[in-house]
């Protein structure tokens, strides 16, 4: 899934990101459009768990970031938080 963000490339987005309720155990990476995933988690999370976590990830040069969910199917809910450079 990707989003969208009002940024630019020099901006980070600070974000409660919640994933709920997932059908199997999974993890959740969030990272910025058009980079490689990164190997590391930024949500772990089992079936049928809803799990927050608070994720900082540097946009893309146009303003976009990507979520990638390991396994099952899962709704995600980004809230920003803030943003910095």
């Amino acid at each position: 899934m990707t989003a969208r963000w009002a940024g630019d490339s020099s901006t980070r987005s600070r974000r409660s990101t919640s994933a709920s309720p997932a059908t199997a155990s999974s993890f959740l990476t969030v990272f910025s459009t058009g980079s490689p995933r990164p190997v590391a988690s930024n949500l772990n999370f089992g079936a049928g768990q809803t799990v927050p976590n608070l994720v900082v990830v540097k946009v893309s040069a146009d303003g976009w970031l990507d979520f990638s969910n390991a396994a099952g199917t899962v709704d995600v809910v980004a809230d920003i938080q803030g943003w910095f450079a």
